[in-house]
């Protein structure tokens, strides 16, 4: 995989993936109540750091959402979980094709969870 750009001001190196993802909704700041199950859609994340991810989907996330996430890391055998915060939205993108753009902030993950990330980011970063 590449490295990130130098010119890149992020606290943590993104490095580009594909791997598609389940969510459901926590809370939201308009109030919508949780979401009981896990969204199986066309939902991909394509870059991923130690501190985030990068998430286009056809759902609309208002910013500071929380949500539930899980995907895979097939390299290791495991599906990660965790925890994070919608901290950006591009809403204008894609609206022909009903997608809508996101970045995401790790909020909470199991420490199993977190060493396995490090050690998948550890082998993207060559």
């Amino acid at each position: 995989m590449a490295l990130p750009s130098s010119s890149d001001k992020r606290i943590a190196p993104r490095y580009p993936v594909r791997i598609h993802i389940r969510f459901r909704l926590l809370s939201s700041p308009t109030g919508e109540p949780p979401e009981p199950e896990l969204h199986n859609g066309n939902n991909l994340m394509s870059n991923v750091s130690r501190t985030g991810f990068f998430l286009s989907t056809k759902n609309y996330l208002e910013v500071a959402s929380r949500i539930e996430i899980e995907f895979p890391l097939e390299e290791f055998k495991q599906v990660l979980r965790a925890e994070v915060e919608v901290v950006r939205a591009n809403h204008a993108n894609f609206p022909n094709q009903g997608r809508y753009e996101y970045g995401l902030r790790f909020l909470s993950m199991h420490p199993h969870f977190r060493e396995t990330l490090d050690k998948f980011l550890r082998v993207a970063g060559g």
